[in-house]
C-alpha cells in the first residue's frame, strides 16, 4: 500500500511557504507518473537510484519482501508503481 508524502511534500504547503517568503506564485504543477517494473532486477536497480524512495534500501535488509515481490511479478506480471510530483514556480515582487 501507498504511503502517504511527508507533510512538508504537499503543493498546498508549498505555496503557502511561498507566500509566505514574500514570493508571488505564477505556476502550479501536478503530475502523478507511472513506473511499471518487469523483473525484481529493475526494483532493486531503481531503489539503489532513487534513495528517497525507501531510505535505508540494501538488498540484505529487505530480501524477504523481495523475493515476495518477484515472485507475484512472476506470477501476476509487471508491478506498477505511482508517485505523485509537483513544481511550484514563484519571483519575487
Amino acid at each position: 500500500m501507498p504511503r502517504p508524502p511527508p507533510e512538508y511534500r504537499h503543493p498546498e504547503k508549498a505555496v503557502a511557504d511561498a507566500r509566505a517568503a514574500g514570493l508571488t506564485v505564477v505556476d502550479r504543477r501536478e503530475a502523478a507518473l507511472r513506473t511499471v517494473f518487469h523483473d525484481i532486477g529493475a526494483v532493486v536497480w531503481f531503489l539503489r537510484k532513487v534513495v528517497w524512495t525507501v531510505p535505508g534500501f540494501t538488498v540484505g535488509r529487505y530480501t524477504d519482501e523481495l523475493r515476495r515481490l518477484d515472485e507475484r511479478i512472476r506470477a501476476e506480471g509487471p508491478f506498477v508503481a505511482y508517485a505523485r510530483r509537483f513544481l511550484i514556480e514563484a519571483r519575487r515582487g
